[in-house]
């Protein structure tokens, strides 16, 4: 039996950008994803959840939601034996927090774990092929946050995950909603497909502040201001709502600075906490120094 677990993830700056070679701030949160893999002798895949139940067989897989994520890197990466597994999670699924990166890094590493062959970069480069298999597109940066943990400057290609020693100190706020993150792309490159220009002057400025926010992440009067800016380029990119401004100014008056965290049109807010202060409706976020934890049991 194999116990993986690894946990959520935000993104702090650098969203939509990303995608297109730049940098972003990745943090791990402390809430974890954990997949129990028991092998069993036949070749069924059962699956038990909280989202509910699934039975296939490693012959007969397709790939279905609510497991997707799982199907798809069994597909993709096929164990030698049938398996049962359990999914517990620690954070809900329609809040973000790079959930499904944490299930295909979970996933991913109890198998490879159970085949005795755990490898953490050949695991980010498979994951990212699942995902993107999965969504059409996708950075990676919420798989290489789950995978290596901590607070990290990512970029895709060439791969970068530079972890940093600083913690600062933030709290998020849902906003209520969530938009799939393939669709809100497809938004963004519909509004600039005649502006390229203008696209290439956001995800510079994105990647200036993204950079910079690395280097003065302990500093919570620097970082505020950057979340701040942050939100800005965010609104320029498309992807705000009256409803999303009205919470974002809310909480500005009361923090350091805040901006959404992910692809936008909903998820969370992060904000940089102010005076020890949290909001009612708030959570504290807690980052998570370890990144993918595989154990055999």
């Amino acid at each position: 039996m194999i116990i993986s677990s690894a946990p959520g993830s935000f993104m702090l700056f650098g969203e939509h950008a990303v995608l297109r070679g730049n940098h972003a701030l990745m943090i791990a949160v402390n809430r974890r994803i954990t997949l129990t893999l028991t092998p069993i002798p036949q070749n069924d895949i059962v699956i038990h959840s909280d989202l509910g139940d699934y039975n296939t067989t490693l012959d007969e897989i397709r790939v279905e939601k609510p497991f997707h994520y799982i199907l798809q890197t069994l597909k993709d990466y096929l164990p030698s034996t049938g398996l049962h597994i359990q999914v517990t999670s620690a954070m809900s699924h329609t809040m973000g927090f790079g959930t499904s990166a944490a299930v295909v890094v979970a996933m991913l590493g109890g198998i490879m774990g159970l085949e005795g062959h755990l490898d953490k970069e050949v695991l980010f480069d498979q994951a990212l092929k699942i995902v993107r298999a999965v969504q059409g597109i996708g950075s990676g940066a919420d798989l290489a946050a789950s995978i290596w943990g901590g607070v990290g400057l990512y970029r895709c290609d060439p791969f970068l995950y530079q972890k940093l020693e600083y913690r600062p100190q933030l709290y998020a706020v849902y906003t209520g909603y969530k938009t799939p993150t393939p669709e809100v792309i497809h938004l963004v490159n519909a509004r600039f497909k005649d502006f390229p220009e203008e696209l290439a002057i956001l995800d510079q400025a994105n990647d200036v502040i993204t950079q910079t926010a690395a280097q003065h992440i302990n500093n919570p009067l620097i970082l505020g201001r950057l979340l701040n800016d942050g939100a800005g380029i965010m609104e320029s990119y498309g992807v705000h709502t009256k409803e999303i401004s009205s919470l974002l100014w809310r909480n500005r008056i009361q923090s350091h600075g805040i901006k959404l965290s992910g692809s936008g049109l909903g998820d969370c807010a992060v904000a940089c906490v102010k005076n020890n202060f949290y909001p009612e409706d708030s959570m504290k976020i807690s980052i998570a120094d370890d990144g993918l934890i595989v154990e055999k049991c």
